[in-house]
C-alpha cells in the first residue's frame, strides 16, 4: 500500500522536508541538463521535443518543490511524487519512439538526474519499490544515451546506470530511514498521549475513591457508631460539599491566598473535630496556591486527622500545624497514640496509601511523609513548593 500524508504528523513534517529537497534538486538539474538536453535532440528529434520533455521530465518535480512550499497543497505530495517517475518515463520512451537520426555524441541528460526519480518515490511508496522504479529509470537513461548512437559503448553506459542505481540507492535507504524515524516517533508521541491521559483518568478515579472512602464511607461508618453524635451531622453536610466540589471543578483553578487557604484547612479539619488544637503560623510573604492543591491538602489533612481520631486511641492527645511561607506550605497532623508501622500497611488500604501518599504525592511540588512506630505516636507531613513545579 502506498502512504498518503494526513496520517502521522512528525513524518508529514518529515516527509514534506524531504519532497522540498528532491524539488530543489529538480531545479538544480534543469538548470544543467535543460540546455544539454535542447543541444543533443538538435537535429534528432522534433523541434517540439525539447519543450514537451521538459514539461514531462521536469514539471512534476517543479510542481513537488512547489507543493512542499505552500501548506495547502501538502495533500498533492504523493501524487507528484510519483509523477516524477511517469513523466520521467514519458519523456525517455518519447525519445526512443522519435530520434532516428545517427549520431556520434551519446545523449546523457536523462541519465545525470534520473536518479531524483528514486528519492522521489520512496516519499510515498516502500522503499523496495522506489529503488525499482530508480533502477529502471536509471537503464532507461543508458538506452537513451547510446540510442542511434554510432559506435555507441554500451557496457560504459550500462557500467554508469549501475553505479547511479548502487550510490541513489543508499541516498533513497537513508530518506526511508529518516521517514521511518518520523514514524516511530509519532508512534512514541501517540503511546505517551495516551499513557499521560489514561493517568489522568487514574488520578481522578484515584480521586474519586479517595473522596468516597475519606466522607461517604466514614459517614456511614459514624452513622453506624453512634447517630446521635452530633459531629454526624457535620460530616455528611462536608461529604455532600465535597462531592459538590468535584462535579462543580472545570477549567483552570484560581490561586487561593494564605488566610483562606488556612480558612479552608481549618474548616475541614473542624468536620472531623472541632476541639483539636490548630497552630497556625502565616509569613508576611506567604505564597498563594492553586486551588486544586489546597483540595488535594486539605482532604488528605482530613483523612491524616481521621486516622489519628479513630485509630490513636481514646487516650491520645492529637495536634495539627499549619504553616504557610514564601516557598512552602505544610500542615503537619501529629498524635501520642498507640502508632503503627507504616510499612506493614497494604497498598491497598486506601486511607494511608490513597487518601494521603498518592493524594499529595501526584502534585507537582507535593510530599506526602508518615513517620510512626508501635507505640511512639503519628506524624503525617504534608507539604507543597512551588519551587519544586518549578524544577520539574
Amino acid at each position: 500500500m502506498g502512504t498518503v500524508l494526513g496520517g502521522d504528523p512528525q513524518r508529514d513534517r518529515v516527509r514534506t522536508s524531504l519532497a522540498r529537497f528532491v524539488g530543489i534538486g529538480y531545479l538544480i538539474y534543469a538548470v544543467i541538463a535543460l540546455p544539454q538536453m535542447a543541444s543533443e535532440a538538435d537535429g534528432r528529434l522534433p523541434q517540439w521535443y525539447p519543450v514537451a520533455a521538459a514539461l514531462l521530465a521536469f514539471g512534476p518535480g517543479f510542481a513537488l518543490l512547489a507543493a512542499s512550499l505552500v501548506r495547502a497543497w501538502h495533500r498533492g505530495i504523493a501524487a507528484l511524487a510519483l509523477s516524477c517517475a511517469i513523466g520521467l518515463f514519458a519523456a525517455a520512451v518519447l525519445w526512443l519512439a522519435l530520434c532516428r537520426a545517427e549520431t556520434q555524441s551519446p545523449a546523457f541528460w536523462i541519465l545525470d538526474f534520473a536518479g531524483l526519480v528514486g528519492m522521489a518515490a520512496v516519499l510515498v511508496r516502500p522503499v523496495r519499490e522506489a529503488i525499482a522504479l530508480l533502477a529502471v529509470a536509471k537503464l532507461l537513461g543508458a538506452m537513451v544515451a547510446v540510442w542511434y548512437v554510432t559506435g555507441a559503448d554500451v557496457w560504459s553506459a550500462v557500467e554508469e546506470a549501475l553505479f547511479g542505481i548502487v550510490f541513489t540507492s543508499v541516498c533513497v535507504l537513508l530518506a526511508h530511514r529518516v521517514l521511518r524515524l518520523g514514524a516511530e516517533l509519532d508512534e512514541s508521541r501517540s503511546k505517551a498521549e495516551s499513557a499521560v491521559a489514561q493517568g489522568v483518568a487514574e488520578v481522578e478515579a484515584a480521586r474519586v475513591d479517595a473522596l468516597i472512602h475519606d466522607y461517604v464511607l466514614s459517614t456511614f461508618v459514624a452513622v453506624a457508631a453512634d447517630r446521635d453524635d452530633p459531629r454526624v451531622a457535620d460530616q455528611a453536610a462536608g461529604a455532600l460539599e465535597a462531592l459538590d466540589r468535584l462535579a462543580d471543578e472545570a477549567g483552570t483553578p484560581d490561586d487561593v491566598g494564605a488566610r483562606e487557604a488556612v480558612a479552608r484547612l481549618r474548616a475541614v479539619i473542624a468536620r472531623i473535630d472541632g476541639d483539636l488544637p490548630v497552630t497556625v503560623e502565616i509569613d508576611d510573604h506567604a505564597i498563594a496556591c492553586p486551588d486544586t492543591v489546597i483540595s488535594a491538602l486539605a482532604e488528605a489533612a482530613a483523612e491524616a486527622v481521621r486516622n489519628s481520631v479513630v485509630h490513636a486511641g481514646a487516650a491520645a492527645a492529637t495536634a495539627v500545624f499549619i504553616g504557610i511561607g514564601p516557598d512552602l506550605i505544610q500542615i503537619v497532623v501529629t498524635d501520642d497514640g498507640v502508632g503503627f508501622d507504616p510499612e506493614a500497611v497494604s497498598a491497598d488500604r486506601l486511607g494511608l496509601a490513597l487518601s494521603i501518599r498518592h493524594r499529595v504525592g501526584v502534585l507537582r511540588g507535593g510530599e506526602a511523609v508518615v513517620v510512626s512506630r508501635p507505640g511512639q505516636g503519628c506524624t503525617v507531613r504534608l507539604r507543597w513548593s512551588p519551587a519544586a513545579v518549578s524544577v520539574g
